[in-house]
């Protein structure tokens, strides 16, 4: 049976955008629609193989799903130093609206990973009509300590490209320390973003929950603490994660296996 993939272009005025809708496949028994929001630089690059993956398999569980990319990152025009967290969270309500516009009378789930799943989390709070499953995977929940592994990773990845130790790439003149705001692992920061991402210390899980959104999380065993007790069980469904890939990391290019509690979590949204 064939899946039907569409090329969309929307957004608002100086917003443009590029998304991917994949039907459905042909003869299955319709379900919820997924939107799939994703995080940004590398770990977009590096997610994109299990992005596809995830939309194929909901696809033929009868799932219209709509991966795009926001304005200023990936295929999408736009100036990606100016971007923000506070934009994207505009974009990914945007993308929501054109998935809604799909079929208006049926519900709709989300699936945010790293960055994503914070961007996707701040959307959910404001959407015009909320989502109503929202699956958050691996959120960064220490800004500064996300900002400090992007340039640890981005010393990894150069002194493992050019096979130097880092010490002595500085020292030759070759590379300079990795700043923020600035472009590290090839991508920029800008001091929007900065910004935001140094405040950023907690997931704002009741401002979401308060709309009626049915929340899934999962975080490593050692972060668990830090949001048990934050919602009533009814509301919030906490993971601890058996798989953790380091996106940053040139390891992780082209895998496109998808863990298999991230499928039951999402598997588990249609029932």
């Amino acid at each position: 049976m064939s899946m039907e993939l569409s090329i969309r272009n929307f957004g608002a005025p100086g917003r443009a955008m590029v998304g991917v809708m994949q039907h459905a496949r042909a003869g299955a028994a319709r379900r919820s629609a997924f939107l799939l929001c994703r995080p940004y630089g590398q770990e977009a690059i590096r997610t994109s193989p299990m992005y596809r993956a995830i939309s194929d398999r909901l696809a033929r569980e009868g799932c219209d799903v709509l991966r795009f990319d926001y304005h200023g990152s990936g295929d999408s025009a736009g100036d990606e130093s100016a971007q923000s967290l506070s934009l994207w969270v505009e974009d990914t309500m945007a993308a929501h609206e054109l998935l809604l516009a799909e079929d208006p009378q049926r519900a709709v789930h989300w699936f945010g990973l790293g960055l994503g799943a914070n961007i996707a989390l701040r959307a959910a709070a404001r959407a015009r009509r909320v989502p109503r499953h929202l699956v958050l995977w691996d959120p960064v929940l220490d800004g500064p300590r996300y900002m400090q592994a992007l340039c640890d990773s981005h010393r990894t990845e150069l002194s493992r490209e050019l096979g130097l130790e880092w010490h002595q790439l500085v020292r030759r003149g070759r590379e300079r320390e990795p700043a923020l705001p600035g472009t590290v692992l090839g991508f920029p920061f800008g001091e929007k973003l900065c910004e935001e991402l140094r405040h950023l210390r907690e997931l704002p899980l009741a401002a979401a929950a308060r709309r009626g959104v049915r929340l899934s999380c999962a975080v490593p065993e050692d972060d668990r603490p830090r949001l048990e007790g934050a919602l009533d069980a009814s509301r919030l469904t906490l993971h601890s994660l058996e798989t953790r890939t380091n996106w940053m990391s040139t390891e992780a290019m082209g895998t496109a296996i998808v863990p298999q509690e991230v499928m039951r979590s999402l598997l588990s949204t249609l029932e």
